[in-house]
């Protein structure tokens, strides 16, 4: 009896380990090479004027984008947007500047730095939700098959808005 009784201690603590050691496997370390696909120049309509995305190629750990929203006549804001490799993670990190190019400040409450965490990524697709105080509760890219660019958004009050964007197309010139 006593020898079962042993055999079953030994038997559960193996299988307890075990488990451990498999539920405790680490996940794949992120490379910010997964984005490459982000990299590029697009632009669209959005709000009545135009949003011009470019995508910096990943280099050093990084991928950034510029952003500008403009009307006919007046740029509303300018945005950097930020994704870093961080122990095997990736978080992104975006700021919004006025047309002077002075940090878009919502309140006083709210961090001017918009920070991200990453909760799913695939094949051309990667979502982030919102972490820091006053960012949107989530933010994702997407480019399709057809090379649409989507960002979809889901703002901290809950309005959801989807921007579509195309690569730009540079005609060559030439001098003669």
């Amino acid at each position: 009896m006593r020898s079962l009784q042993s055999s079953l201690i030994i038997l559960t603590i193996i299988v307890v380990l075990a488990t451990a050691v498999i539920g405790g496997e680490e996940k794949p370390k992120l490379s910010i090479n997964a984005l490459s696909w982000l990299a590029g120049q697009r632009e669209g309509p959005h709000d009545g004027g135009l949003l011009e995305q470019t995508w910096l190629s990943p280099r050093s750990g990084t991928i950034t984008a510029l952003v500008r929203s403009s009307e006919e006549s007046d740029t509303r804001f300018v945005e950097i947007i930020h994704i870093r490799e961080i122990n095997g993670r990736l978080e992104l990190n975006l700021q919004i500047f006025n047309n002077l190019l002075e940090p878009n400040s919502i309140s006083s409450t709210h961090s001017p730095i918009h920070k991200f965490e990453l909760t799913e990524i695939g094949d051309r697709y990667v979502f982030f939700r919102g972490v820091s105080s006053g960012a949107h509760r989530s933010l994702s890219y997407q480019l399709s098959d057809e090379n649409i660019f989507f960002i979809r958004i889901e703002t901290n009050v809950g309005e959801k808005i989807e921007v579509q964007l195309k690569p730009i197309l540079f005609e060559a010139t030439s001098k003669h």
